[in-house]
């Protein structure tokens, strides 16, 4: 019965990942047809494969950053791996986020930490990375300009790793996840989602972890500003508003369903958001190679430490 739940659940997920991808790829679909001929009259010379590089290797830069802010989150949440190098472990797995279900890359992860923690700590640990780095992103949306209500309802994201948010945030993401973690791994612990006697409760607020995280989104943005840039269109708009417009887009992209590695979500953002401020055209170009310069970043990552065997690192 169980493992009939999961499976109807699964595809009542698949179900919606599709609907919101395909509803993204047409919006872009459509705006890519509306703009067909001005996008290839876009021409990239010397100076703007100068910019792409730049951006490639801001994005490259940021996964390493990325697999630094989650080494220093297991340490805060008292787990000391002396066996296992974190950073290696993030970098080999982080291009599973592409593979279809967008889960792979903490499964790999959850099977390989699971060898050195409990499960309990092991799927702690998983869990909050994703939610540090949506902190993180929330720290920059509200740049655009000075609302106070926003900048409050924004910065307030960063009292979930208080004590007693995070002690019910980890107890409702392992009832929601914990299921993913156990069928992929063959394991029958239905109980594992139930115990919370594990989770961290004395574990100090990640000060460091965040920071890191911070300045990940940084070099992810520089990255895109880089690919902005390549098209001639970064002066056009103030800094603020496109730190704020790139934060708002990576986070909904990070925790809405849809394509792997929030695929034509981030995009349609973006368009939706920058379209009214910024030439179609070359926005569209911009976000197109941004795209590219982010798959070519990850796996020029990935390289660093090639997979021997798909989720055995």
């Amino acid at each position: 019965m169980i493992r009939k739940n999961f499976v109807f659940g699964m595809i009542y997920k698949i179900n919606i990942k599709l609907l919101i991808t395909l509803i993204c790829f047409a919006f872009l679909g459509n705006s890519i047809y509306g703009n067909f001929d001005s996008l290839s009259n876009q021409i990239i010379t010397s100076e703007e494969i100068l910019w792409l590089l730049c951006g490639v290797i801001f994005s490259f830069f940021s996964i390493i950053i990325n697999a630094y802010a989650w080494k220093l989150l297991i340490n805060n949440i008292g787990c000391s791996i002396n066996n296992l190098n974190i950073i290696k472990l993030f970098l080999a797995t982080n291009i599973y986020k592409y593979l279809p279900g967008g889960i792979w890359h903490f499964v790999s992860r959850y099977k390989t930490l699971r060898l050195e923690l409990s499960n309990e700590k092991s799927i702690e640990s998983i869990l909050l990375e994703p939610i540090l780095m949506l902190v993180a992103g929330f720290i920059f949306i509200p740049f655009r300009g000075f609302n106070l209500s926003i900048y409050i309802l924004c910065w307030s994201s960063t009292l979930l790793f208080l004590p007693e948010f995070r002690q019910f945030l980890i107890k409702k993401l392992r009832e929601m996840k914990a299921k993913a973690f156990i069928n992929n791994d063959n394991i029958e612990d239905i109980h594992l989602s139930q115990n919370s006697q594990d989770i961290s409760i004395r574990m100090l607020y990640p000060y460091k972890p965040l920071f890191v995280e911070i300045i990940f989104i940084l070099f992810r943005f520089l990255g895109f500003l880089c690919c902005v840039n390549a098209f001639s269109i970064g002066s056009l708009i103030s800094q603020g508003e496109l730190i704020s417009s790139f934060s708002l887009a990576w986070v909904i992209g990070l925790i809405v369903p849809a394509a792997p590695g929030g695929l034509g979500v981030f995009e349609s953002v973006i368009l939706f958001s920058l379209s009214s401020h910024l030439p179609e055209a070359p926005l569209l170009a911009s976000l197109l190679c941004y795209r590219l310069v982010s798959t070519v970043s990850d796996i020029l990552a990935t390289l660093i430490y090639p997979v021997k065997k798909l989720f055995n690192v």
